[in-house]
């Protein structure tokens, strides 16, 4: 008799039960790739890297911006103190391309204006006894600013939950700087331009105000220096350069500020006009037409004594070294806009001192002079407040060397004046609004109340003058704008000396 052995009968196969079970655990994995997709895509707080790997959003100072590590850290300290403190506060967020907006803004102007933004904040959280205290937020558009969009929704989203009040900054005058002013003006944003010049900014609607220049005053000032010397020196020819690119506002309003306040001021201008074009993707093209325009500006046997460069300051420099080409001699005089600064801010990383080698050695031999109306200058401090001491700059420069760090000779560029003063009007706004509405929360609706009341007898008392508003426009009155040489790289001495004063101009509008 044969023993069998028992076998107890197999469980019926569960295909559903195994089936979830194998989805279950495929979306565990799935869910863990996408965190760290996610967590490899943010940066910080706020902040996420795009498509093209640059990190934009706004932070508090807690994700360091391009070459700002050491600033972003200052920043957010400050910021933590606040929120220490337990005092009433409101944010400021400081917009543009923190790594540089284009070719001609590059990341060291973009650090020195927000150096003077939080020069301002340190300033108004230094006042005793004083409120609202103030964050200072950065918000960085990306290259070219083209993440304006997701930012700017960021911003107005952060209105009500971080009590932000105010967007100053805005570096460059693009049509995506134009769309994001007129988001933010829907939103009930109101905001301080730092350094923008296109006149497509300014609009009857409340809501944009600037401590820059825009174009029209520029020019007009411009226009009037010539009319001068042309009275003072009988026979001198003024020829005008133009860059075509109709796609750049500031450009395209560079010139058609100029032709109508040469009219008004009766400049005698040359009948010809000397076209070229520029591009965003076609730099080589830009150089060879500039290469054509130096031709005929330094190939006639007696160039003009002036010309009027309608370009950015990326295209001025080609056109100064073309100038130069060669060993060529080009003895003339230009004279340009605010972008002119572009002409050294574009130069950067390993190619620096190559870039700058070039520069000099064309500049050298072109021997041509470089002038360009500029929004501030730290003379221009001096002649509004009677003399040095006289008036806050030397504050700031001692808080610039102390806070910052760095050559104090970087203030000659302006752009931390600049940074400072749209910030630092934001602020006095905000207290502002405290006196007139009391001591509950500052909307920024109130702040824009407190902007519109920026003038006459409530002007602020800015590093490059007062600052003070049309109310009809939101634009800078009752300050004068700077005529600067800008001076080749080996006129050194200190490096400040690439920025030379030469005169005080008036704006051509009155408080």
């Amino acid at each position: 008799m044969s023993t069998r052995v028992f076998e107890p009968p197999r469980p019926p196969r569960r295909w559903g039960l195994w089936l979830l079970s194998v989805l279950v655990a495929a979306a565990v994995v799935v869910a863990a790739v996408v965190q760290i997709v996610e967590t490899n895509g943010r940066c910080g707080e706020g902040v996420r890297e795009v498509a093209d790997g640059e990190c934009v959003g706004v932070t508090d100072g807690s994700y360091a911006f391009g070459n700002m590590k050491a600033l972003s850290a200052k920043i957010r300290d400050e910021n933590a103190e606040v929120a220490k403190s337990g005092e009433r506060s409101v944010a400021i967020a400081y917009l543009e391309a923190m790594a540089g907006g284009s070719a001609d803004r590059g990341p060291e102007a973009t650090r020195q204006a927000v150096s003077g933004a939080y020069l301002a904040q340190r300033a108004l959280n230094a006042e005793r006894s004083t409120l609202p205290k103030i964050r200072l937020l950065l918000a960085n558009t990306g290259r070219g600013d083209r993440h304006w969009r997701q930012v700017v929704d960021q911003l107005i989203a952060m209105k009500d939950k971080e009590h932000l009040v105010a967007v100053a900054g805005f570096g460059q005058s693009n049509d995506r700087t134009m769309r994001a002013v007129k988001r933010l003006r829907a939103a009930g944003l109101p905001m301080v331009g730092a350094t923008v010049a296109a006149d497509g900014l300014s609009s009857p609607v409340a809501g944009f105000y600037r401590v820059s220049f825009p174009n029209r005053d520029q020019t007009a000032a411009a226009a009037g220096y010539l009319k001068e010397q042309q009275r003072k020196h009988p026979g001198y020819r003024v020829q005008v350069i133009r860059d075509g690119n109709e796609k750049d506002d500031y450009n395209t309003s560079l010139y058609e500020d100029f032709s109508t306040a040469a009219r008004r001021a009766g400049l005698d201008v040359d009948d010809e006009v000397i076209p070229f074009r520029s591009g965003e993707d076609e730099q080589a093209t830009a150089g060879n037409a500039l290469s054509l325009v130096a031709d005929k500006v330094c190939g006639d046997p007696k160039p003009p004594d002036l010309v009027y460069f309608a370009g950015r300051g990326r295209e001025l420099r080609r056109f100064i070294e073309a100038a130069g080409e060669g060993g060529r001699h080009c003895r003339t005089t230009v004279l340009s806009g605010s972008s002119a600064l572009g002409v050294y801010f574009d130069t950067g990383g390993d190619r620096h001192r190559a870039e700058l080698a070039t520069l000099a050695e064309r500049w050298k031999d072109s021997q041509l002079t470089v002038y360009y109306t500029a929004f501030t200058h730290p003379a221009i401090s001096r002649e509004v407040y009677g003399g040095d001491g006289k008036g806050p700059f030397a504050a700031f420069e001692r808080a610039y060397r102390e806070e910052v760090g760095g050559p104090t000779t970087d203030l000659a560029s302006g752009q931390a004046m600049l940074g400072h003063d749209a910030t630092y009007t934001v602020g006095k706004a905000a207290r502002n609004a405290v006196g007139v509405y009391g001591t509950r929360q500052v909307t920024a609706r109130m702040v824009l109340a407190m902007l519109e009341q920026t003038n006459g007898r409530s002007r602020v008392r800015g590093i490059s003058g007062h600052i003070a508003f049309d109310p009809d426009t939101g634009e800078p009155v009752e300050r004068p704008l700077a005529l600067v040489e800008l001076r080749r790289p080996t006129d050194t001495g200190e490096a400040g000396d690439i920025y030379r004063f030469v005169a005080a101009l008036s704006a051509g509008r009155q408080g």
